[in-house]
Order: structure tokens, then sequence, then C-alpha cells
């Protein structure tokens, strides 16, 4: 069964996961009736991949790499419905994840509304299972939530386009990280409702190593915190706030015998703190 749903999916470099997302997305139960692709200016072999799709899905190419800011606004421009779903290109959706977003929405009559993102490969990858402990996407446990009053990551959500007008898009200066979050909280400060469905799950296929993961942590920090400008006093007070994360992860992962895990947060940290003083050096705020 089709909804009048557009669903976007904006990707970057993404062949190693785009496929099974695609897929996921055409054997969904209740499906959107109109499926885009927006490919961010990819140099691997993204393109071909989704090229395979041309009838089934709407594709988009960037010429150039643009960022998650400038593709959610593009998808949503492009969408031919009031009511635009999203998920990102590592993350496979469950077979009734938009039936259940679109159930939700209507009964609590939300603007915006997400569902649960489940690290998928956790068994024999720390970093990942690192991620799935002090790092998970929409945490908010077993029960629907109707007014969240607080931020919903972009990894899978439905929204109204009429609201995505009133809040004037996201920031396209948010290039991989942090344009979820300041757009939620712009709706939040227009009193549009947030909500979030227990059921509406999906499984994020990504696989890291210890660097990428510290990049990507330093990446949502960085973006997360508003590209501020760099100095030195920003530089002390922000090595001081990652060394206290660092603590609190540490003492839990102890506690429940997660050794491994304390090193991971080790190189998270140290990878932190260098990035830190040479953004101060460079006065670049979003060095990586």
């Amino acid at each position: 069964m089709n909804l009048n749903v557009s669903l976007y999916i904006p990707v970057y470099n993404g062949e190693s996961t785009i496929e099974k997302v695609i897929n996921s997305v055409l054997k969904l139960s209740y499906s959107p009736n109109e499926i885009i692709i927006i490919n961010d200016g990819s140099t691997d072999n993204t393109k071909n991949i989704i090229n395979k799709y041309k009838g089934k899905i709407k594709i988009i190419d960037n010429k150039i790499n643009k960022g998650l800011g400038y593709c959610r606004n593009l998808g949503i421009k492009q969408s031919l419905n009031e009511n635009v779903a999203s998920i990102d290109a590592d993350v496979e959706v469950h077979n009734n994840w938009l039936k259940d977003l679109v159930e939700l929405k209507e009964k609590y009559q939300s603007s915006i509304c997400g569902g649960e993102l489940i690290e998928k490969y956790i068994d024999n990858n720390m970093c990942n299972y690192w991620r799935h402990i002090h790092a998970r996407q929409n945490p908010f446990g077993i029960r629907d939530i109707e007014n969240l009053n607080q931020a919903l990551a972009g990894s899978n959500i439905l929204l109204n386009k009429n609201a995505w007008e009133s809040a004037g898009g996201y920031e396209e200066k948010f290039k991989t990280h942090g344009e979820d979050f300041t757009f939620c909280n712009k709706l939040r400060s227009l009193n549009f409702k947030i909500s979030y469905s227990s059921k509406a799950k999906c499984y994020h296929l990504r696989n890291d190593t210890l660097m990428s993961l510290a990049n990507a942590s330093r990446r949502a920090y960085i973006y997360g915190a508003g590209l501020k400008k760099p100095t030195f006093m920003k530089f002390v007070q922000r090595s001081i706030r990652h060394l206290k994360g660092f603590v609190i992860n540490s003492i839990s992962d102890f506690l429940n015998l997660r050794f491994k895990l304390i090193y991971v947060s080790f190189v998270i940290l140290i990878n932190h703190i260098i990035k830190e003083f040479i953004s101060f050096i460079k006065k670049k705020p979003d060095y990586v």
C-alpha cells in the first residue's frame, strides 16, 4: 500500500550500504509514493549502484559535495507531498517503519516525529558497541512520546513541509552533523510538536574503526556546538569538558566490566584534545 509521503535519502560515498538501504525501503509494507535519492557528489561507486534503480526512484545528482544541510533542504523542496520522510544512507528500515511513523504523527498531530535507531553490528566491533552504549541516536526508550521537548536525530524522521518552511529550513553551513539538532531547536522555539515512536525501528549499518569513530565524534561535537570561533579559552574549556566525558563514560564502563570501551573512550579523548588545539592554531572551527 502506498502512502502520500515523499521519502528522500542523501548519500555521499555510500557504496557499502546504499543498496541495502534502498532495498529495505522498496520492501516497506506501507510505501512512500515518491522516493528521492540525492547523490551528493559521490566519488565512489554510489552513482552506479543507485542508477540500477531508475524507474523506481527519482535521482538527483549534485556535481560537488554540498553537505547534509543543503541536501535536506533540496530533498524537501523537490518532494511532491506535504509529509516528507528521510533516512540516512546507512540506515536500513524495518518493514513497518513508515506506517508506524505516519500513525504516530496523525495520533499526536505532531510536526516532526522520529523512531529508534538500533546498531546492527555490535557483536564483533568494539567501536560500534561504543556507539551503542555512549552515542545512541534517539535513545528515548520503549514508550511513545507525544511531545519530546528535545531534538531528534535526523537519521529517520517524518515531518510537515509547512513546519520546515516556518523554521526557515536546515542551516546549510552544517555539512556532516548538527543540522538536525539546530533544525529541531528552531521548531521547538516556534512551539511545533516533536514526537517519538518506539515502534518505528531502523538499523544502523555503520561499521567504524577507531579513527573513523574518533573523527565522527569530533565532527558531531564541533557541528553540534555550532561551529564556534576557536579561542584559547574555548580550547581549555572544551578539553576539560572532553576529559569529564571520558571520566563519566569510563566509570560506567568499569562498573559494567566493559574494559575495552575505556580504551576507545581514551582514543576519542586524545583525538578531541589534539584536534581542538590544531583548530585553535589554524583558526578553523570545522577542523577534523
